[in-house]
């Protein structure tokens, strides 16, 4: 009778690591899901235990580094709005280097960096980050084709710089800004802004 347990046990382990790949696959799916309604919702703190989880799934899971970098992005924004600022940061930063890796888009998590910082306060920072995103931006055609989201990425980048004494740098980027709005009156941005540090326990 021991001997049988033991086999059965042996089976029930070899099938758990066997499947674990696709079940964790499927759970990072639904977390993700989870995650993106309860920011359509307004609840970071949610969203923030969702994504944690779609993280842990998708390491589990092995998807490719192009997933893992979208998921470490939206943890990583979900973690900022929620105040844990340090691993925004670090999950931010992880998005970058995936898909830095992969090919993927910068400017996404750059400017995510740049606007943790400039929430806190952290200037220098976020001015570099900012300054960092720009030919990013330029490259991807995001003037082109979200002229409003990118006067606003203007705008803070011009806080940030005025913050720190880099005045005329600033002055230009306004200038810019207020360039673009005139030339698409009545547009709105196509994306929200994270809202970094609203949503502390």
């Amino acid at each position: 009778m021991m001997m049988l347990r033991k086999t059965s046990l042996f089976i029930l382990v070899v099938c758990l690591v066997g499947c674990a790949s696709p079940i964790n696959r499927k759970n990072a799916e639904n977390y993700t899901r989870q995650g993106a309604i309860a920011i359509a919702n307004n609840d970071w703190q949610t969203a923030r235990r969702a994504f944690a989880r779609a993280v842990v799934n998708a390491d589990l899971g092995g998807v490719a580094p192009s997933t893992r970098a979208v998921l470490s992005y939206e943890y990583g924004r979900s973690l900022g709005a929620t105040c844990f600022f340090d691993d925004a940061a670090y999950y931010l930063k992880q998005a970058y280097d995936l898909d830095e890796q992969t090919g993927g888009p910068l400017y996404m998590s750059l400017v995510e960096l740049a606007r943790l910082h400039l929430d806190q306060g952290k200037f220098a920072e976020a001015a570099e980050y900012y300054q960092k995103a720009m030919p990013d931006l330029e490259r991807h055609n995001v003037p082109q084709s979200g002229p409003i989201g990118y006067a606003d990425t203007l705008d803070e980048a011009a806080i940030a710089l005025a913050a720190i004494d880099q005045t005329e740098k600033a002055s230009k980027l306004r200038l810019q800004s207020k360039t673009i709005r005139a030339e698409h009156p009545g547009q709105k941005s196509i994306t929200d802004r994270t809202p970094y540090g609203k949503f502390c326990n």
